[in-house]
């Protein structure tokens, strides 16, 4: 019987919405833990970056300066949902250029988010940036899924993997508009 025999022996999993089923007597549990604190897996992003960094060559320079005023940049875009989700990447920040100081041809990987960017703008239907912003998400996130190299991974990883290389190139101009430069007159 499923779940009566109060010796039965459950070996418990950790982490949001797992599924257990495992032991005599074996029964489905759902893990919901609502509230912890997210980590960024290093390891997926370095991969992610590795992967990214092997599309053709581009003509684009590293620029390894980052911008400021991150929210004006936000605000002027009119990004909700992707203001959110970057916020929470922000510290982040440094994880991201230290992982990508170990990556050969990281500039790659910026300009392809941009190139991404620019054709989504230019060719794509959208009515708000943050769509474009969702639009640079999926290309990333079916890149990863579509390598058959790729081991299973975790998709609360990889999206905060994404999430956090796309506020990167958000904070480095190569993903939405900057604020335009007033002319001096």
């Amino acid at each position: 019987m499923f779940g009566n025999n109060k010796n039965n022996k459950n070996i418990d999993s950790t982490g949001d919405n797992t599924i257990n089923n495992t032991g005599d007597g074996a029964k489905f549990e759902i893990h919901n833990y609502t509230g912890q604190k997210r980590i960024l897996n290093r390891t997926y992003l370095f991969d992610f970056c590795l992967k990214f960094s092997e599309v053709e060559d581009v003509t684009d320079s590293y620029d390894g300066i980052l911008t400021s005023d991150f929210e004006g940049k936000m605000d002027y875009n009119e990004i909700d949902v992707y203001k959110d989700i970057f916020f929470e990447c922000d510290h982040y920040l440094e994880d991201v250029e230290t992982i990508l100081e170990g990556i050969p041809r990281r500039q790659r990987i910026l300009s392809n988010i941009n190139n991404k960017y620019k054709k989504l703008k230019r060719f794509g239907q959208w009515e708000h940036k943050d769509e474009l912003c969702e639009g640079v998400y999926n290309y990333l996130i079916e890149a990863i899924q579509n390598d058959n190299n790729s081991e299973l991974i975790f998709v609360e990883d990889a999206e905060l993997a994404i999430h956090s290389l796309m506020y990167y190139a958000f904070t480095k101009c190569k993903l939405l508009d900057p604020i335009p430069i007033p002319a001096t007159g």
